[in-house]
């Protein structure tokens, strides 16, 4: 039997959906998408979230779109899907540090930072 906490977060989590209250951000919303993996590993189940970032990409029309950042020490590219933003992130650390490349790219999100890749 799950600890009591995990059951009282389960049936939370139920009840929330069943209600509605956990509905998909409104619209005009940005949204970070990370594809973790090892670089220059592909073809590994290591990378399986970099190729089907890769995969989203290319569906999105934005595959040719990449844009180092250096700040991030990942590749950006920015996409529309329906009204809302996607940033996309590929981080070119391993997959141990891809945590920092995440948690940098949130922070600058967070501030405003992100801008369309063929921008100055």
């Amino acid at each position: 039997m799950p600890p009591l906490g995990r059951l009282r977060a389960t049936l939370w989590m139920s009840r929330a959906m069943s209600l509605g209250v956990l509905e998909p951000r409104p619209p005009g919303k940005r949204w970070l998408v990370v594809g973790l993996g090892n670089p220059g590993l592909p073809g590994t189940r290591h990378s399986v979230g970099l190729a089907v970032l890769g995969q989203l990409a290319q569906r999105l029309g934005v595959a040719d779109g990449w844009a180092r950042d250096r700040h991030c020490a990942a590749d950006l590219a920015l996409a529309a899907l329906g009204d809302a933003q996607l940033i996309l992130l590929r981080p070119r650390r391993l997959m141990n540090a891809n945590g920092r490349s995440v948690a940098r790219a949130g922070n600058a999100e967070a501030a405003g930072g992100h801008r369309a890749p063929d921008t100055p």
